[in-house]
């Protein structure tokens, strides 16, 4: 037996005229139009701004499908215009107008906030799953494709505030047009300006670096230049946002919310962080003389006297291991000396850092994230002879791990072949095993002294990345922390659907109501999906398995490259700051 599924709006109490869509075997209830006479539904529907951009999504117009009554005792009856469908029981599905004006809408699939890649369309998200929509929402007997589609039942739904709001003159604030107005000749100068402005700071960011290697840019060796580049990609990306924003385009509502919420979550994040990094700046600026001096305290304290009472006792047989005391002696002056060297080099500028702290406190004014960056950068400086010493005794250390490895593969009778990068068998004569032999003597008794001095610096290093992987991270949290979004949720979770899902219900007034359509708010997960992607790339750089091997091996060990833990903030077919000022 077929049965009709009726899509009505929860708000909609009074008799009249029904407007909506008609399928095979479900109704969209739009409105009820208390008018007793025809309605030029055409004609009202048609100079409506907002209807046109709608239109296409729902396929066709809406239609005059009969009158609805309510009896004395308050029911609702229905007499359809299509004589066919008064003697066909009816089932409701209840649902709330969303109103485009707030964007709020339904979707099958949760909306997409990455704004950097394309969203594909995604399957439908039915929280009910998909046999509730088979039995419930479908024709018992047909297979769903010859059945109405569920996202034009959704796109319908949406658009019903709108289909409403033209008909009914309702209560809702208007929804705002835009009309496109032909740029001043005072804004072409001004983005002329801009233009080569941002060309000039971006081309300083990207500097390259040749005493490194060919891709390594100024960015990726200073956290500040970096933050920089972060905010002038930000203030970049704004123009284009602003005119698309102020279109309020309704006719890829997902695609235009997500342009949206992306955009005043970057606004929020720049005002929370220029806020708090004002008031932290200025606690720095009214006690940089003291913080300049703590600075200096604990620095030398850790950097200088530490490191010499662990030169002095490495080279004193430590814990009773004895090692070669020539090394020991070449290696302990050498390290001295670097660390005395700048020791001297901190008492000089020791006068100086008070007026670094006033400085960093004065770019707080620019944000927190600025101050976090000069500290990075100020820690890299502070431990610029650790770095130097580390690097020095990581090469002799993997040195003799390498030639190591070599004499083993001597007493095995194996070879590197460096064409076909295997190990062959070789016969050696007995002049080069003896060489062998006496080199691996050698290797023996020397590596216990470079060992132990590799792993005191090997250590000291790792503290340095540590409390580096902490302010890069403090970085991350607060250039992507999805504030604006969170505080969606909360208020208003119908502006980050995620889905649908249909709950049973009951009303007085309809004896065959069946469900109620419930959006359901994006996860969590969704929320922080730029979290999930960074801390992906966090927890694989900084496993305790890696940094583990990487000391073992004597490989040198570095913090993550600061790319790597920015998320890209510019929409899709961004390429270049001066493409986003056209």
């Amino acid at each position: 037996m077929r049965n009709l599924r009726v899509f009505w709006p929860q708000n909609s109490r009074h008799n009249g005229t029904l407007i909506g869509w008609l399928h095979d075997n479900v109704v969209v209830i739009a409105t009820v139009v208390e008018s007793e006479s025809n309605i030029d539904i055409h004609g009202l529907l048609e100079g409506h701004e907002k209807w046109l951009e709608l239109k296409e999504g729902c396929r066709d117009t809406p239609v005059n499908l009969g009158r609805v009554h309510r009896s004395d005792e308050g029911f609702l009856s229905i007499t359809f215009e299509d004589k066919a469908l008064n003697g066909i029981k009816t089932h409701f599905v209840l649902y709330a107008r969303p109103s485009l004006y707030y964007m709020q809408f339904y979707s099958l699939s949760p909306l997409q906030l990455d704004i950097t890649i394309k969203a594909d369309e995604a399957t439908s998200n039915i929280a009910s799953g998909g046999r509730l929509v088979q039995d419930i929402l479908l024709e018992p007997g047909l297979r769903q494709e010859q059945c109405c589609d569920l996202r034009c039942i959704t796109r319908q739904m949406n658009a019903s505030a709108v289909v409403e709001a033209a008909l009914n003159s309702s209560k809702q604030p208007p929804l705002p047009t835009s009309k496109p107005r032909a740029p001043s000749q005072a804004w072409k100068g001004t983005r002329q300006i801009l233009r080569l402005a941002l060309d000039s700071l971006f081309g300083i960011c990207n500097l390259p670096l040749f005493i490194f290697d060919s891709t390594t840019r100024l960015k990726d060796v200073s956290a500040t230049i970096q933050q920089f580049d972060v905010r002038l990609e930000q203030f970049s990306f704004f123009p284009s946002q602003v005119r698309l924003i102020s279109t309020r385009s309704r006719k890829d509502i997902a695609t235009y919310s997500a342009q949206y919420i992306n955009f005043y979550n970057n606004v929020w994040l720049i005002f929370n962080d220029v806020v708090i990094g004002t008031a932290v700046g200025t606690a720095l600026c009214e006690n940089h003389q003291y913080l300049g001096q703590l600075l200096y305290t604990y620095t030398e304290l850790w950097t200088v006297r530490y490191v010499i009472d662990a030169l002095t006792w490495l080279d004193d047989w430590p814990v009773g291991l004895k090692l070669n005391t020539e090394l020991s002696r070449a290696l302990h002056l050498s390290f001295m000396a670097m660390t005395n060297i700048w020791g001297y080099a901190l008492n000089a500028i020791s006068g100086h850092l008070p007026l670094i702290i006033y400085l960093m406190g004065l770019s707080g004014s620019t944000g927190l994230t600025m101050i976090l960056s000069l500290s990075s950068d100020l820690l890299s400086l502070l431990t610029i002879h650790i770095y130097l010493s580390y690097l020095v005794a990581t090469t002799a250390c993997h040195r003799i791990l390498l030639t190591a490895g070599s004499l083993w593969n001597l007493f095995r009778g194996k070879r590197y072949n460096v064409l076909q990068n295997r190990l062959d068998s070789w016969d050696y004569s007995l002049d080069q095993l003896l060489l062998g032999t006496m080199l691996f003597t050698l290797v023996a008794f020397l590596s216990p002294t470079i060992v132990v001095y590799y792993g005191l610096f090997a250590a000291a290093r790792l503290v340095t990345i540590l409390m580096h992987a902490l302010s890069e991270t403090i970085l991350a949290v607060m250039n992507h922390f999805p504030l604006f979004v969170l505080m969606l949720r909360i208020k208003d979770s119908r502006r980050l659907p995620g889905g649908i899902h249909f709950r049973p219900t009951k009303r007085a007034d309809i004896q065959n109501a069946l469900l109620t359509v419930k959006s359901v708010p994006i996860a969590f997960s969704r929320i922080f999906f730029q979290y999930l992607l960074l801390w992906g790339r966090l927890s694989s750089h900084y496993h305790p398995v890696r940094l583990i091997g990487h000391v073992a091996t004597a490989s040198f060990i570095n913090p993550i490259p600061r790319y790597s833990i920015r998320y890209s903030m510019l929409p899709v077919g961004s390429t270049s700051p001066k493409e986003k000022l056209e």
